[in-house]
């Protein structure tokens, strides 16, 4: 008897609270941001929040005409501009049973949507410089490869070599097979400190620094 009062009043809390997606969800997301160059200004919707990296706890409430309009600032760069994209937040879905109250609420706080990426990697572009530059677009197609495969990369050169690794070389090296050869053989040089860095970030500010302590290589810096 005592089990099954215990149940019962347990599946009574359960359906006063089933209005509210907000318990399970939050109404922000911790964001965080990283550049390829220090001293980068974030601000957004015209707020300044600080200089990258940064790790910031956004809420997604968008009452009073926010557009989360992210914007990247630096001397002698190029001013960086997006929107923060936001995704339906499923798990909100179970607010549909008290739409004309709690269900009210997670709109105007925003727990029907939440930040998706949470993550950014802004790469800046030198003032007076083309986007379209092989340099450039060299550097971005690194740091787009590094940021998703980093993890497998650094499996690679724990096991001394692999696609992964040699897919990264080629790609700092521009597709010359040559370059390539030796990025890949430093690497292999530099493991100790490769498998030391825990984020992706940290990996490519790694990677360049390897790059920059051997002068036949610093040409190919990222």
């Amino acid at each position: 008897m005592r089990l099954e009062i215990r149940a019962i009043a347990l599946f009574a809390a359960l359906l006063a609270n089933a209005g509210c997606a907000t318990l399970f969800t939050g109404t922000s997301d911790v964001l965080s941001f990283d550049a390829n160059v220090p001293g980068v200004r974030l601000s957004v919707d015209g707020e300044y929040l600080g200089q990258l990296p940064l790790t910031y706890t956004m809420s997604r409430n968008f009452v009073g005409g926010r557009q989360f309009v992210a914007k990247f600032e630096r001397t002698g760069y190029q001013v960086q501009e997006f929107q923060l994209k936001r995704e339906f937040n499923a798990v909100a879905i179970l607010d549909v049973t008290s739409i004309p109250t709690s269900g009210g609420v997670d709109v105007l706080t925003g727990a029907l949507m939440r930040f998706a990426p949470r993550e950014y990697h802004v790469v800046m572009l030198e003032a007076g410089a083309s986007p379209r530059s092989e340099a450039f677009q060299r550097r971005l197609r690194v740091r787009q490869y590094a940021l998703g495969s980093f993890r497998r990369v650094q499996a690679d050169l724990a096991r001394g070599g692999g696609e992964h690794l040699d897919a990264l070389a080629f790609a700092v090296a521009g597709g010359d097979p040559v370059v390539s050869a030796r990025i890949r053989d430093e690497a292999m040089r530099s493991v100790p400190v490769l498998l030391g860095a825990l984020t992706a970030p940290e990996f490519l500010e790694r990677i360049d620094g390897m790059l920059a302590g051997n002068p036949s290589l610093s040409d190919w810096r990222i």
